[in-house]
């Protein structure tokens, strides 16, 4: 079933992407509180590549919720513009624009996500630059 998306503007899908992004901070946030998972870059973190996994205790860390906030966010925010902006250029909006976005938040996983701890620790300082900028845009110059 196609649904009408004439009345879509790049403003809304934007504005549509930027909730799925504060929308996946919140989820991150709250798992980050209560996961099992040592942070990265964690004595519990490299403990784990040793192959010696202990449970992190729920709310040990305060680092591991940014860090969870910043990968839910992005992957998040990721399908939401692939799936949105493909369905922009098709002028429908059906099932392929979300199979399409799976994909595309896959690649981007393992390509910043699933490869290096280094691309993952840039990967996070870029997403809290960007929304602490997004902030500051929205509540300072606007």
């Amino acid at each position: 079933m196609s649904l009408d998306t004439s009345n879509k503007t790049s403003s809304i899908i934007l504005s549509n992407v930027a909730y799925q992004c504060y929308a996946g901070l919140f989820y991150g946030g709250v798992w980050g509180m209560v996961t099992p998972f040592h942070p990265v870059g964690s004595p519990g973190a490299f403990a784990e590549k040793k192959g010696i996994f202990k449970p992190a205790p729920p709310f040990s860390s305060i680092s591991s919720i940014g860090s969870n906030a910043a990968i839910c966010a992005s992957l998040m925010g990721i399908h939401k513009l692939s799936s949105q902006g493909i369905g922009f250029a098709r002028q429908r909006e059906d099932l392929f624009n979300d199979i399409f976005g799976f994909f595309v938040s896959y690649r981007y996983y393992s390509f910043f996500l699933g490869s290096t701890e280094k691309r993952l620790i840039f990967h996070n300082r870029a997403i809290g630059a960007g929304t602490v900028l997004t902030l500051f845009y929205s509540f300072l110059l606007v």
